[in-house]
């Protein structure tokens, strides 16, 4: 009956962060079809000021990987920290959401702007990295889902109880933070200049 229980839970958690996604999806095309004149001149400023300097000047790789990697370690800190507070799924949820928006917004926005190029831009710009990313933001999604319904379901909220409960979760944190490592400088190197030529075709 537990396991059951815990089955039709993960299905719920599921459907309702596939609804979170889809929400901010569909926010962020409105948003980037409704307010044009919000970003268009932005849009085209960018084009003629910075577009070009990335196309033919050298790419620091090593910066933008000790960057990017600092960035993307703070977030996956503050997401397992929060995992164990009651800030966790609300933290979750917003997180989902803000993703559909902006994959929403980025997508419209460069069609809207570029046409196929505009969407041939926003396919490069996720490869070969995001082909580790998804996976890794899938699976702390659903981890820290999991921990959090442990903690405060589960009546595991004291400090002896988290601490054992992340122990019992450490190996996995440890792979996820290789893979995030491994995803940082595929998109610092390979990434960045797949994305470099294809800003060309602009």
């Amino acid at each position: 009956m537990k396991q059951h229980k815990l089955s039709l839970g993960n299905f719920n958690m599921i459907q309702v962060a596939v609804l979170l996604l889809v929400l901010g999806l569909v926010a962020g095309v409105l948003y980037a079809n409704l307010f044009q004149d919000n970003y268009i001149g932005s849009l085209k400023e960018y084009e003629g000021s910075v577009i070009p300097g990335i196309t033919t000047q050298s790419i620091n790789h090593s910066g933008l990987f000790r960057y990017i990697l600092s960035k993307n370690l703070e977030e996956f800190l503050i997401f397992w920290l929060l995992a164990i507070t009651v800030l966790g799924i609300p933290y979750m949820a917003f997180k989902i959401t803000a993703v559909g928006f902006h994959a929403g917004f980025l997508i419209s926005a460069l069609t809207i702007q570029y046409g196929w190029k505009g969407a041939f831009i926003v396919f490069i710009s996720v490869l070969p990295h995001g082909l580790l990313y998804i996976p890794v933001a899938l699976i702390c999604l659903y981890k820290g889902f999991e921990v959090n319904r442990t903690i405060y379901q589960e009546n595991r909220s004291h400090f002896r109880g988290i601490t054992k409960l992340m122990q019992s979760n450490l190996l996995l944190l440890l792979i996820l933070a290789a893979a995030l490592l491994l995803a940082c400088f595929l998109e610092a190197y390979p990434g960045a200049y797949l994305l470099k030529k294809a800003l060309g075709i602009l």
